[in-house]
């Protein structure tokens, strides 16, 4: 019998899998799940990071996921666990996504998620380099922060 591992997809919260909720936007319609909304967002950044190389390419889409944590503050305990969920999972442009987001909003539990990981590692060690990248974007002296057209100018 032959297995095949598959590269590990950031997959979605059971009790947050729903794509809408009962609430009506402005326009009479259905309202988007800001957590369904978070999750295409990172999920289009995840797919750039794979096909594009730089950061020039995934800020548009990181922008996007930004705004969208910002005009929500109501859904903030669901995107934190949202974005720890991801931070198991370091695929390519996680680091990009948790970093760019975090250097910007600073969420404490997030902060604590990543420091559990570097200083108490679970399964590959190797992953430790990149939960220290990720805890590095907490700092106002973050080093990859002139890699995005965001910080390079302050």
């Amino acid at each position: 019998m032959e297995i095949t591992l598959k590269r590990r997809q950031w997959m979605p919260l059971k009790e947050m899998d729903s794509a809408l909720v009962e609430n009506t936007s402005k326009h009479g319609g259905q309202a988007a799940d800001p957590v369904a909304e978070l999750r295409q967002a990172v999920q289009g950044v995840l797919a750039t990071a794979e096909e594009a190389c730089g950061a020039e390419a995934l800020e548009p889409g990181l922008e996007r996921t930004l705004a969208i944590l910002q005009r929500n503050p109501d859904f903030r305990g669901q995107f934190e666990s949202q974005l720890i969920a991801l931070i198991d999972s370091p695929e390519e442009g996680v680091v990009e996504v948790v970093s760019f987001l975090m250097h910007v909003l600073r969420w404490e539990a997030v902060r604590e998620a990543v420091e559990e990981r570097v200083n108490y590692p679970r399964g590959n060690v190797s992953s430790i380099r990149l939960y220290e990248a990720m805890l590095d974007s907490f700092s106002d002296f973050w080093r990859d922060r002139d890699l995005y057209a965001r910080f390079a100018e302050s």
